[in-house]
């Protein structure tokens, strides 16, 4: 399975991009600035979306989040695309 990391899924574009590469079988990790916005969207995108609660200026939160990436990969694998979508 393919995966792609988005910023800024939880409207808008970011939040489109997501639900079309969830259904298309790819796994989505999707930062979101809100914990709250988690559930709503996790509902909506299924089994393959991943959160993220990160605010693209907030560089520890960044580095925290590509951990959790990272440790998620097996050997071998990458992330077939980034996607930078979030505003700032």
């Amino acid at each position: 399975m393919k995966k792609v990391i988005i910023t800024g899924v939880s409207t808008g574009i970011g939040y489109s991009s997501a639900k079309i590469l969830c259904n298309s079988g790819y796994m989505v990790y999707g930062s979101v600035r809100k914990s709250e916005d988690i559930e709503r969207i996790a509902d909506k995108l299924g089994e393959n979306f991943h959160p993220l609660i990160f605010d693209v200026t907030n560089s520890k939160a960044i580095s925290e989040s590509i951990e959790k990436v990272r440790s998620d990969l097996k050997p071998g694998e990458c992330i077939a695309a980034l996607v930078n979508n979030a505003g700032i």
